[in-house]
C-alpha cells in the first residue's frame, strides 16, 4: 500500500478534545443473501436495515480531527448484532484496502494499523470487532474501506468469499498553530518518531525494549551527555524486563558503557518475580540512581527499588525505596525527582479501575523509612473510555511537566496515547486530552507507551525531546523506543 510521505504529525485539541466528523458515523453495510455482495446503508434507513442478515457486517466508526491537521480514522469489522455462534464455520478476513479521495476519483490509498489486518480471525457474535484506523490527510474529503470475508467451513467444503464496503465523506481538519505566547498541554504537539536501536543483553545486541528514562548531563557525566535506563521487552517476554544502563554523546546512538555489565537486577519472569518500569535520576553529590518496580506475584507483593552510581558503570547492590501489598496498592511506573533535599515520586495506582495518580515524598534518600502514606493527584477529565498507565515527570522552574500514558480502561496498555501534563503543585495537574504523538506509525507502533522527555530546542524553536516506547500489536508483540520533538515549549524555562 501507499505510504504518504508528507503526513504532518496529530496534535492536541484544546477544549472538547475529540470530535466526531460525519453525520454518515456508524453507517451499517450488511450482507446480502448471496453472501457476495454487500448493501450499502448510508443515512436513510432501509427495510434491511431494520431487518439484519446474518453475517459479518463493516462499519466506519469515527474521524477524529488532530490538531496538525490529520484524521485518524477508524473502522470496525463485527459479526451482526444477534447473529447466533456456528460452530460449523468461522469467518477470516482475507483482504483489506483504504481508498482516499473524492468518490468519482480515489486518488490513494492508505495504510491500516490495528487488528484489522488479512488472515484475522472475526471473533464469535458478542465477542468484539476488528478494528482498523488509517491516518489520512485532513482535506481528502472521502474515504472508503473494503474487506474481504472468507467464510470457512470445518467439514471441508469449498469457502465462501464475502465482500464488504464502508465508505464516508469527512469534514475537513485544518492544523492547529502551536501559541508561542503562553505554554498549554493543548498547544504540544509533534510527529512520530524515529526508531532508536538501545543495545540490550539478548541477542541480536539492538533487540526490543521499553520504558526508556533520559537523563541529560550538559557537558557530560562520566564520558557521555545522554544516559538511559531501559527494560529489554522481546516479544513482551517478562524473564528480559530487568533494568539495562546504555549511554550516548548525542541522544541517537546508544552504547553500554566499557565495563558494565547489565542488567542491574535479574528476575526470572512470569509466573515468578518480575521487573519493569525504569526511572533514571541524578540525585545528591554526583550520584546517579536508576529506580525500577518489582512484581512478587506469590507474594502478592510489589517493591520499588532503586541502586546508585558515581561512575555509571559499577552500581551498587539494590535497595528498597516502597514495598506494597497487592491488596492495598498497586504503585505502577515510578517518576521520581530530587528537589528541595528530599525525594518525591509519582507513581499510578493500578489496584481497581479506573487506575488513579498517586504522589508519595521522602526524605534525604530514597530508602523506604522515608516515605509518606500516598496523596491522591487530580488529572483532570481523562480521554473517554481511557484510565492512567505509566508517566514521566520532570521539574522546570516551579512547574511540573511530563507525558502521560494512558490506556483502554480495564486493560494493560490497549490503545496507549501520550498525554502532555502540567502542574504548578505536586498535586495538581491538567492533561491535554488528547495524544501529542500520533499513535499510529505504519508498521512501527500502534500502541504508545512510557516516555521521557526534557525542554530543548530545535532548529532555533523551543519545544521537548522525547523518547518514548510503542509497541506493534502482533503476534508476537514488537516493542521499540522511538525518538521526536514536541513544538510548544515558549516559557517554563525552555532554552532561549
Amino acid at each position: 500500500m501507499h505510504q504518504f510521505r508528507d503526513i504532518r504529525p496529530l496534535s492536541i485539541l484544546s477544549g472538547e478534545g475529540q470530535r466526531r466528523m460525519s453525520s454518515l458515523s456508524r453507517q451499517w453495510l450488511l450482507v446480502t443473501a448471496s453472501g457476495v455482495l454487500t448493501t450499502v446503508m448510508i443515512g436513510i434507513p432501509s427495510q434491511a436495515q431494520q431487518t439484519p442478515q446474518t453475517g459479518p457486517a463493516l462499519e466506519f466508526d469515527s474521524a477524529i480531527c488532530g490538531g496538525a491537521g490529520d484524521l485518524e480514522v477508524e473502522f470496525l469489522l463485527t459479526d451482526a448484532i444477534g447473529d447466533p455462534v456456528h460452530p460449523e464455520y468461522t469467518y477470516v478476513l482475507a483482504d483489506v484496502d483504504v481508498q482516499i479521495g473524492p468518490e468519482s476519483d480515489p486518488w490513494g490509498d492508505a495504510d491500516l494499523a490495528g487488528t484489522l489486518q488479512p488472515g484475522t480471525e472475526l471473533p464469535p457474535p458478542g465477542e468484539g470487532s476488528l478494528s482498523g484506523t488509517a491516518m489520512v490527510p485532513g482535506d481528502v474529503g472521502r474515504v472508503g474501506l473494503k474487506a474481504e470475508v472468507d467464510r470457512k467451513f470445518a467439514d471441508g467444503r469449498g469457502d465462501e468469499r464475502i465482500v464488504l464496503q464502508a465508505e464516508t465523506d469527512l469534514d475537513e481538519c485544518a492544523p492547529v498553530v502551536p501559541e508561542q505566547a503562553v505554554e498549554v498541554p493543548d498547544r504540544v504537539w509533534g510527529p512520530y518518531g524515529g526508531k532508536r536501536t538501545i543495545p540490550t543483553v539478548q541477542s541480536p545486541s539492538g533487540g526490543q525494549t521499553t520504558h526508556p528514562s533520559v537523563v541529560r548531563v550538559p557537558g557530560g557525566w562520566n564520558g557521555f551527555e545522554y544516559w538511559m535506563a531501559h527494560t529489554p521487552y522481546p516479544s513482551s517476554n517478562s524473564a528480559w524486563e530487568d533494568p539495562n544502563i546504555a549511554a550516548s554523546n548525542d541522544g541517537v546512538n546508544w552504547v553500554v558503557p566499557t565495563g558494565l555489565t547489565n542488567p542491574i537486577d535479574d528476575q526470572p519472569g512470569l509466573p515468578g518475580p518480575y521487573n519493569s518500569d525504569t526511572d533514571l535520576q541524578m540525585g545528591p553529590d554526583d550520584t546517579m540512581y536508576v529506580f525500577w518496580r518489582v512484581v512478587i506475584p506469590d507474594a502478592l507483593q510489589e517493591r520499588i527499588k532503586y541502586s546508585t552510581s558515581t561512575d555509571g558503570v559499577n552500581w551498587s547492590a539494590p535497595a528498597e525505596a516502597l514495598r506494597s501489598s497487592m491488596r492495598v496498592s498497586r504503585p505502577l511506573s515510578p517518576s521520581l525527582l530530587y528537589e528541595d533535599g528530599r525525594w518525591v515520586m509519582w507513581a499510578i495506582d493500578i489496584l481497581g479501575s479506573p487506575n488513579r495518580m498517586v504522589y508519595y515524598e521522602g526524605g534525604s534518600t530514597p530508602a523506604k523509612a522515608n516515605w509518606s502514606p500516598a496523596d491522591a493527584v487530580s488529572l483532570g477529565p481523562m480521554q473517554r473510555d481511557k484510565e492512567p498507565w505509566h508517566l514521566n515527570i520532570f521539574k522546570d522552574d516551579t512547574s511540573y511537566i511530563g507525558l502521560l500514558n494512558d490506556t483502554a480502561i480495564g486493560s494493560t496498555g490497549r490503545d496507549g496515547d501520550l498525554l502532555f501534563i502540567l502542574g504548578e503543585t505536586p498535586l495538581s495537574f491538567e492533561n491535554s486530552h488528547f495524544s501529542g504523538i500520533p499513535r499510529i506509525k505504519p508498521t512501527m507502533h500502534d500502541h504508545l507507551y512510557r516516555a521521557t522527555m526534557f525542554t530543548d530546542t530545535e532548529f532555533g524553536r523551543p519545544g521537548y525531546r522525547v523518547w518514548y516506547s510503542a509497541r506493534m500489536a502482533l503476534n508476537p508483540d514488537v516493542w521499540n523506543i522511538q525518538q521526536t520533538f514536541l513544538l510548544g515549549a515558549a516559557v517554563n524555562g525552555a532554552p532561549p
